[in-house]
């Protein structure tokens, strides 16, 4: 079954997945053009399908997703992790009893990874001189 987080989709009717990449175009003189760099865009999902939900537990839950910008994981025929909810649009009529059809938009994110420090003793600190900042010098 597609789950979204914790949340149980009863019903997929489709996923339109995209991936698309960046590319760095310069002409040369002749008129030809080269590309000397690629960046990867995020992965984005747009997903329609059927949610069953009574008490409208599901429906607070991935709203309130959506409003606090949680990261979560995506599993339905392959799992993708860090997506956010860009989008998410019910869509209430008398064809499904307790629940609702809904069209929501997923994006891939990217994590900052957090930099390594190195801690010195306080012994190694005071042997190590402070850094200072004299500008340009000029050579002779």
């Amino acid at each position: 079954m597609p789950k979204l987080g914790d949340v149980l989709i009863d019903s997929i009717k489709s996923i339109d997945l995209g991936e698309s990449s960046d590319t760095t175009d310069h002409a040369l003189e002749d008129g030809e053009e080269i590309s000397d760099h690629i960046k990867n865009d995020p992965i984005t999902l747009n997903i329609e399908g059927v949610m069953l939900d009574k008490n409208h537990a599901k429906l607070n839950k991935i709203r309130k997703y959506r409003q606090e910008g949680k990261i979560l994981s995506f599993n339905y025929r392959a799992k993708l992790e860090t997506v956010v909810i860009t989008s998410f649009n019910p869509n209430y009529d008398s064809s499904i009893k307790d629940g609702y059809t809904f069209s929501m938009s997923l994006k891939q994110i990217r994590l900052a990874k957090k930099p390594n420090t190195v801690r010195v003793s306080k012994k190694v600190n005071k042997q190590v001189k402070k850094v200072t900042n004299a500008g340009r010098k000029q050579l002779k």
